[in-house]
């Protein structure tokens, strides 16, 4: 049965697009989930951490998330979720998937610009936007937790197995965590040429 690329979005006047991800992809990203684990539970884990805006806002000095480290390139290149997230996107804003691709950090041992976020009670996102054209949020393991984006007084409350696709300027943030549970997601960021 083929793959469908169709996200639904959320309303005509939220560029939000919503998508099912397949179990299969999802059996994927929780591998990922175990390999990160063993990165944050790492001795020399803040030698991997992917440090940007959510991670640790320069502004006031504040980790916002308790951990953020990259994909690691090897399993995002021979991943099944690679291709999906950029036929993704070509399906939804336009064009020919091999005009898009995943901002790349040449050298550097980021890899690509996607990573995987643990969040715990009392970690936020403040309001803030990606570089790239477009990003996207894949939710692994949500407890009702939003993604909201203030401009559109609108709140994702992102179930386990979606993501959702924006533009990459879009504003958005994730309000402090009151629960005890873990929260689990991935963030993207995706060019066109």
């Amino acid at each position: 049965m083929p793959i469908s690329y169709k996200g639904t979005k959320v309303g005509n006047d939220v560029p939000v697009t919503v998508f099912d991800l397949p179990d299969e992809i999802v059996d994927e990203i929780n591998s990922w989930v175990d390999h990160c684990r063993e990165i944050k539970d790492h001795p020399l884990s803040d030698l991997k951490s992917h440090e940007n805006f959510g991670y640790l806002y320069d502004g006031d000095g504040k980790k916002h998330n308790s951990y953020q480290c990259s994909i690691p390139r090897d399993l995002l290149e021979n991943s099944f979720t690679f291709p999906l997230i950029i036929r993704s996107c070509a399906d939804t804003f336009g064009g020919y998937h091999r005009s898009y691709g995943l901002l790349k950090w040449e050298g550097h041992f980021d890899g690509y610009d996607i990573w995987m976020n643990f969040a715990y009670q009392g970690d936020d996102n403040p309001a803030h936007s990606h570089r790239g054209d477009y990003s996207g949020i894949i939710y692994v393991k949500n407890d009702g937790h939003p993604t909201v984006f203030p401009q559109f007084r609108y709140e994702h409350i992102g179930k386990n197995g979606t993501m959702i696709l924006f533009p990459s300027c879009l504003l958005h943030q994730v309000n402090e965590k009151m629960t005890t549970s873990e929260r689990i997601t991935i963030a993207f960021n995706v060019y066109k040429e």
